[in-house]
C-alpha cells in the first residue's frame, strides 16, 4: 500500500475512534481528541514514516519498539510522563477495533502485553537519560542501550545489602556537631519513611509516579517546617517532600511496582538501624554525590541542572572558604564565583554562566536542601515577583553555618 493510502487509512480510522469515544464512551472532546492524537502521531510518524506498516498490522513488538526506543530517541519533547498516556489510547484503540471486528483477538491479546507495564518504558527512558553525549564511551554505552533487553520485572537487588559511608564527610564531624546543628533532615526524613511505610503500596500519580496531593499535604503537615503550599499543589511544589521521595528511590528505600505503586524494601529497616550520624552522611551522600539534580526540578523545568552539579565540588570549596554566620548577598557571590570559574572577560559570558546557577536548581532546590541539611541559612527577597515565589528563587542572602563549614570543607 502507498504512503498516502496509508495515511488516509489512518485518518479514517483514527476519525471513527474520535467519534466513538465521544459518542458511545462519552468522554469529553478535550480527553477523545488527546488519545486521537496519539493513535494519528503514532501511525504517522512511526508506522507509516518510519515501518510502512498499517494500524491494523500493528503487533506488540511496535508498541515495544516505538515507545522502548523510537519515541525516547526521535521526539525531542517527549517525556517519560507521556508514556501511560500513550498505552491507555493504544489499549482504548485497539479495542475499538477489536469491537469493529477488525483485529483478531490473538492480536488484540498481543498488544495488550506490550501495553501492560508502563514502568519497563519508564526505566529505558531513565537509562537514556543517563547516558553522557560527552563520554568517550558514548558509541558502547548507546550501542549497549540501543541492544540492550528491557525485561517486564525489576532487576533483582539486594535490599539488604549495607549502606557504604562516604568516608571524607564522616571524617568531617562528629556526633557532637550533629547534635548541636540546626537541621531538621533526620527528623523529618524518619518522618516521612514511617508515613510511607503506614500507606505501602500506595497509588501514586500516573503521569509521574509521584506521590498524590493528598498524601503531600498530610506529609507536609508532620513536618518540623511546614511548606506553605497552594491547593493545587503536586509533590514537586514541596521541596522537602520531594526531595525525600528522590532520596528514597536513589537509597532503594521503596520502588515503583508495575502496577505505580509505592511498595517498601527491607532497606528501609537497615537504614533505621543506623546511627543519627550515619544515617545523615548516607542521606548528603545521596543528595550531594548520587542523585541527578535535574530529578529535584519539577518536570519540564529546562535550563542544565546538570552543568551545576559538575560544579559541586568547586561551590563546596567556596561555601567553606565563606565565614560562619556572615551573609553574603547570593547574586553577587555566584557573579564572583562564576568570574573566578570562568576567567571570563566577557561581562555576557559571565552572565551566562551566573544565570545557570542562579536561576536553576542552585537557587531553587540546592540551597534549600542545603538549608534542610543544616548547613546554610538564607532568607528571600521581601519582594519577589510572582515568578520566582512560584519557582522558589530569589534568594537575597546567605551564610554558612559552622556545621555547613566542616561539611563543605570535606568534599573534594
Amino acid at each position: 500500500m502507498s504512503r498516502r493510502r496509508l495515511e488516509e487509512e489512518a485518518e479514517k480510522l483514527v476519525e471513527s475512534f474520535h467519534n466513538y469515544l465521544k459518542q458511545e464512551k462519552r468522554l469529553s472532546e478535550e480527553t477523545a481528541s488527546a488519545h486521537a492524537y496519539q493513535i494519528l502521531f503514532f501511525a504517522l510518524h512511526y508506522l507509516i514514516g518510519y515501518e510502512g506498516k498499517s494500524l491494523l498490522e500493528v503487533t506488540g513488538s511496535d508498541i515495544e519498539d516505538y515507545l522502548g526506543s523510537w519515541y525516547i530517541r526521535k521526539v525531542w519533547n517527549g517525556s517519560k510522563s507521556d508514556v501511560r498516556s500513550i498505552l491507555v489510547a493504544f489499549k482504548k484503540f485497539y479495542k475499538f477495533l477489536h469491537e469493529r471486528g477488525n483485529l483478531e483477538e490473538e492480536q488484540l491479546n498481543d498488544i495488550l502485553a506490550a501495553c501492560e507495564n508502563p514502568q519497563r518504558y519508564i526505566r529505558r527512558f531513565d537509562a537514556y537519560m543517563e547516558l553522557d553525549p560527552e563520554s568517550e564511551t558514548w558509541d558502547n554505552d548507546f550501542r549497549n542501550w540501543f541492544m540492550g533487553e528491557y525485561e517486564e520485572k525489576e532487576i533483582e537487588v539486594n535490599y539488604k545489602q549495607p549502606f557504604e559511608q562516604n568516608a571524607q564527610i564522616s571524617r568531617a564531624f562528629s556526633a557532637g556537631d550533629l547534635k548541636s546543628s540546626n537541621t531538621s533532615v533526620l527528623s523529618d526524613f524518619q518522618t516521612f519513611l514511617n508515613y510511607i511505610s503506614e500507606h505501602n503500596g500506595m497509588k501514586l500519580t500516573a503521569a509521574n509516579s509521584f506521590i498524590g496531593r493528598k498524601h503531600v499535604f498530610a506529609l507536609n503537615d508532620l513536618m518540623n517546617r511546614p511548606e506553605e503550599l497552594k491547593s493545587t499543589a503536586n509533590q514537586p511544589d514541596s521541596r522537602a517532600i520531594h526531595l525525600f521521595y528522590n532520596l528514597s528511590r536513589t537509597l532503594g528505600l521503596f520502588v515503583v511496582s508495575a502496577k505505580n505503586t509505592l511498595e517498601i524494601t527491607p532497606r528501609i529497616d537497615t537504614f533505621k538501624l543506623l546511627s543519627p550520624k550515619e544515617q545523615f552522611v548516607v542521606l548528603f551522600d545521596a543528595m550531594w554525590n548520587e542523585t541527578s539534580w535535574e530529578k529535584l526540578l519539577p518536570p519540564h523545568s529546562g535550563g542544565r541542572p546538570e552543568w551545576v552539579q559538575e560544579e559541586r565540588v568547586n561551590i563546596a570549596s567556596a561555601l567553606s572558604e565563606c565565614e560562619v554566620d556572615a551573609k553574603y548577598p547570593f547574586v553577587e557571590w555566584i557573579n564572583e564565583f562564576c568570574r573566578e570559574r570562568g576567567n571570563a572577560e566577557d561581562e555576557l559570558d559571565i552572565f551566562i554562566m551566573a544565570a545557570v546557577f542562579v536561576y536553576s536548581v542552585l537557587d531553587e532546590r540546592i540551597a534549600p536542601a542545603l538549608k534542610l541539611f543544616g548547613l546554610l541559612d538564607f532568607e528571600y527577597e521581601k519582594d519577589r515577583d510572582k515568578y520566582l515565589v512560584n519557582c522558589g528563587g530569589g534568594i537575597e542572602w546567605f551564610a554558612t553555618t559552622q556545621f555547613g563549614k566542616k561539611i563543605f570543607g570535606s568534599i573534594r
